[in-house]
């Protein structure tokens, strides 16, 4: 019996289209002047409250008090969009370890094939999932 070649069993073919959700963060201009950079880095929260990062904070709660990395992890989540977006197949690769099938997109972005869905639709369903995740998280 002849092994199927790789792209014969992957879900998705080349230039197929899938989509995907992600998670990406609002643009905004970055004007924080050269010699406070360090701020950014070590005492982010402070940019947010006085500096140039104050617009991205549209919540009139107060900042949280976190060290600088549990702080930028729930700022990055509550200033970015959860967005679905078109995932067109350039690529595939099969894990070795798990069997899993990867895909890249033209923009270069790995996903695992559990990742993709077949339609918009769906993928919107996981998007709507995701953001009530949030919002119980929230509510706790």
């Amino acid at each position: 019996m002849e092994t199927p070649k790789i792209f014969e069993i992957a879900r998705y073919k080349i230039s197929e289209k899938a989509w995907f959700v992600s998670l990406e963060p609002v643009d905004f201009e970055d004007d924080i002047k050269k010699e406070d950079q360090w701020m950014k880095t070590h005492h982010p929260k402070v940019v947010f409250e006085r500096g140039p990062y104050k617009k991205l904070w549209k919540s009139t709660a107060h900042l949280p008090r976190l060290d600088k990395f549990d702080f930028m992890s729930l700022v990055h989540i509550l200033t970015s969009d959860l967005i679905v977006s078109e995932f067109e197949v350039v690529a595939i690769a099969r894990s070795q370890d798990t069997g899993e099938f990867f895909y890249e997109n033209v923009e270069g972005r790995w996903m695992p094939e559990s990742y993709l869905f077949d339609s918009k639709q769906a993928a919107q369903k996981e998007q709507r999932r995701i953001n009530t995740m949030v919002k119980k998280w929230c509510d706790k």
